[in-house]
């Protein structure tokens, strides 16, 4: 803070205690004509007032889902996945290498779609996207 800046800021707050210092000869004047203590109350000043701390804001919940077993005509589950921006296509048979790859999606990696498939390669059923 400048040495200019500090100077008026003492100057505004010397009188704001003589403006204080005036309200209360004011109320107690007041008191002196009713002939006992009238109950004044401080009004609210701007510096009672504090702005409320914004709480951080909640991260999604991650939708959970369940990769179901595959059936007797289903061979693999395939994953289509969008990372860094380059689609990217798997195979897999573990269907919790699956549940963690959903459940770890961010910015850089996007699921974009999970379906079944056959020993031919054919999709059999859509589970995601």
């Amino acid at each position: 803070m400048q040495i200019e800046q500090q100077i008026r800021i003492n100057q505004l707050l010397l009188e704001r205690d003589e403006l204080f210092v005036r309200i209360s000869e004011i109320e107690r004047t007041a008191a002196n004509i009713l002939g006992e203590p009238y109950p004044f109350s401080r009004p609210p000043l701007p510096s009672d007032y504090r702005a409320k701390p914004k709480p951080p804001p909640k991260a999604k919940a991650a939708r959970s889902l369940v990769v179901r077993p595959l059936l007797d005509s289903e061979s693999c589950y395939r994953v289509t996945y969008v990372q860094y921006g380059q689609p990217v296509q798997e195979d897999h048979l573990d269907p919790a290498a699956i549940t963690t790859l959903l459940a770890s999606q961010t910015a850089q990696l996007k699921v974009v779609a999970l379906d079944t498939v056959d020993k031919g390669g054919r999709v059999i059923a859509k589970i995601y996207g």
